[in-house]
């Protein structure tokens, strides 16, 4: 789930990305950019009177050289500018009253820009070291806690003899605002919960630990129903995270013995419920493709204060596979700005809607891959399939 970019944040990313294209430039053209200016300022420079000093502009270009090409560049680009004051401040008749005090002036300036170029050399050399040494030191967070979320996952299968689970999670950034759990609540009770934490990195994983934290908690220990707890969840996300901070969650309760689904859904994607024998629920919106969407239920968590829920139960059959899954599958985009979508994601269930769990997710994840080719991965995946098995 994406979360709200702020004016400076989307400044910042302007910012971050035109220095990247400029980085992107053969250092050929940037110099040559570089050097033009140069040649620009002192034109400019010899049009005016002399009493009006440009020094401070032909800094610009040498800053610009020395930090996008180098050393060698930059001192190429002063070379150019004492040349300009040369001619105008020494050779030209008339622009200075002495010869002596012009050629020690453009020697001055000459020695400035060669001691600031030389200033800016370390300065960014001292930065990208430190900058190495952040990003390293962030690397090793992130390898701990994205070893910290994998324990936090399902380590094995669901022990339902009626259902056949699977899930995976695919971040974006090492760690995911994504959370998918099987949680066992008696004999022949299943929970299964989906979730999406707006945002992505390392806070949101770590809202997603406490949305996981608080569900196990409350789901096994509640007698109030689905409806009191989502709540409950609601109001404690909300009292402890910032406004813009919320979660969507899916959670059901498979009961093997009636083999009903009981669920709630807090403003999260519909699951697909594919019907491989037509009947169903009235709770449920059916189309003439057997294909269900469990859309029953309330607003996401944290979004506000005093929200309420409804617990929705759907009856299963042999066969029937319900399909959780989190935005980031259907909102993948392709090089034309294309989405996944959910209609390119229903057909392709139906199509592989006689495979395992395991099995059906794995075509997903490789369909979804397939289909953004070598674009970039915009936001956390995750899946989880659970398929009715017959009887005995």
């Amino acid at each position: 789930m994406s979360a709200s970019v702020s004016p400076v944040t989307a400044t910042t990313a302007r910012a971050t990305g035109l220095v990247a294209a400029l980085r992107r430039q053969p250092r050929g053209v940037l110099t040559a950019g570089g050097l033009l200016l140069v040649a620009a300022l002192g034109a400019l420079d010899f049009a005016t009177p002399p009493n009006l000093s440009f020094l401070i502009f032909y800094i610009g270009p040498v800053l610009f050289l020395v930090w996008f090409v180098g050393r060698g560049a930059a001192l190429l680009a002063t070379a150019l500018a004492a040349s300009v004051w040369t001619y105008e401040d020494v050779l030209s008749a008339g622009a200075h009253g002495s010869t002596g005090f012009a050629i020690w002036s453009v020697a001055t300036r000459f020695g400035f820009f060669v001691l600031f170029v030389e200033v800016v050399v370390r300065l960014k050399a001292a930065l990208e070291r430190s900058h190495r040494a952040e990003q390293r030191e962030m690397e090793r967070e992130v390898e701990i806690a994205q070893a910290v979320q994998l324990r936090l996952f399902p380590q094995t299968a669901p022990s339902a003899s009626g259902l056949d689970c699977h899930g995976l999670c695919r971040p974006v950034r090492g760690v995911a605002g994504d959370y998918y759990d099987f949680l066992q609540l008696g004999p022949g009770k299943l929970g299964i919960a989906v979730g999406d934490v707006a945002g992505k990195g390392i806070s949101a994983a770590l809202l997603m630990a406490s949305l996981q934290a608080s569900l196990r908690s409350y789901a096994s220990v509640s007698r109030d129903g689905m409806a009191a707890v989502t709540r409950e969840m609601n109001g404690q996300l909300f009292a402890l995270t910032e406004p813009t901070r919320f979660a969507t969650l899916f959670w059901g309760i498979y009961d093997e013995r009636r083999r009903t689904l009981t669920y709630v859904d807090a403003g999260h994607d519909p699951p697909f419920l594919l019907r491989m024998a037509f009947g169903g629920s009235p709770a449920a919106v059916r189309n003439a493709t057997g294909v269900e969407r469990l859309r029953l239920g309330g607003l996401p968590l944290g979004a506000f204060p005093g929200s309420e829920y409804q617990e929705t139960e759907v009856n299963l059959q042999a066969g029937d596979v319900i399909a959780i899954y989190t935005d980031g599958i259907t909102e993948a985009t392709n090089a034309a700005e294309e989405e996944f979508g959910e209609e390119r994601l229903e057909r392709l269930l139906r199509e592989n809607s006689n495979r395992s769990a395991a099995e059906l997710c794995r075509v997903v994840l490789e369909s979804v891959d397939g289909f953004r080719a070598d674009q970039v991965q915009h936001d956390d995946m995750t899946l989880v399939i659970a398929r009715v098995l017959p009887a005995g």
